[in-house]
């Protein structure tokens, strides 16, 4: 009797197959822990639950993306025309407060006292200007010099890395947020104004007076102005100080003061 031959193995599936079988997989179980996660978003208690769902995906399966971004828009550029003598730079800690009292009935009834401050370091710099008027005179052998006005160079600059805020409202104010971003609008001018008053002006006198000298001494040795008058010591005054009308009536006085072309 002839014996029936064994039938031939089927063929193996092609690789792909498999490939294609392991993305549904993993498909099928994202999409069901997507559906897991919003219904356990929208009810009582869902939002602790998805939490924990997310905690639990261990972390060679999730990733995160840190993105810094910049915007900038640019406003204006102005050049000076080389029209700028820096003659003083200042560091400074200052502290900015903003108080809100509020009464009512007349002033009768008091609702409390909202209160932010804010402290940063501030760097202020300050200026002369060279298309201004400057007087250079000899008196023997100093060269005297009335310098244009110190100036403050607008705006000055915070160390935001190092600005510290706090704000406290009254007890019947709830403005404290409110308060805060007021005072931190205003924090520019206020700055400049602090900055520009006579006090502050009077602080850098004598730096801005030793780099003028030092850049009136360097701009005459090479005009080679410096040895052929004999020159051996500067003056500088400026203008908002008494000397400075003293030297202008010296030109009439005797010896009189030799103002330079």
């Amino acid at each position: 009797m002839e014996e029936t031959p064994p039938s031939p193995a089927p063929p193996a599936p092609p690789s792909g197959c498999f490939k294609w079988l392991c993305i549904t997989i993993i498909s099928t179980a994202a999409i069901a822990g997507f559906v897991t996660l919003k219904t356990c978003s929208t009810t009582v208690g869902g939002i602790k639950a998805a939490a924990d769902v997310i905690a639990s995906i261990p972390d060679k399966f999730s990733s995160t993306k840190i993105t810094d971004t910049f915007r900038e828009k640019l406003k204006s550029i102005t050049p000076t025309h080389g029209d700028i003598l820096e003659v003083a730079v200042v560091e400074r800690d200052e502290t900015l407060t903003r108080s809100d009292m509020k009464t009512t009935l007349f002033n009768i009834v008091y609702l409390g006292t909202t209160t932010s401050e804010i402290r940063v370091p501030a760097v202020y710099r300050y200026h002369v200007k060279l298309s201004e008027d400057w007087k250079l005179g000899s008196h023997g052998s100093t060269c005297v010099v009335i310098a244009p006005q110190i100036r403050l160079s607008d705006p000055p600059a915070i160390r935001t890395d190092k600005l510290e805020t706090n704000s406290k409202a009254g007890w019947m104010r709830f403005n404290s947020s409110a308060n805060l971003t007021s005072l931190l609008k205003n924090v520019t001018p206020m700055l400049s104004q602090r900055a520009s008053n006579p006090t502050h002006i009077e602080e850098v006198r004598e730096a801005s007076r030793k780099a003028v000298a030092e850049f009136v001494r360097n701009w005459l040795i090479s005009e080679n102005q410096w040895r052929e008058k004999g020159f051996t010591d500067i003056i500088i005054v400026f203008p908002d100080e008494p000397a400075a009308k003293s030297l202008q009536d010296a030109q009439t006085q005797k010896p009189a003061l030799n103002w330079l072309p």
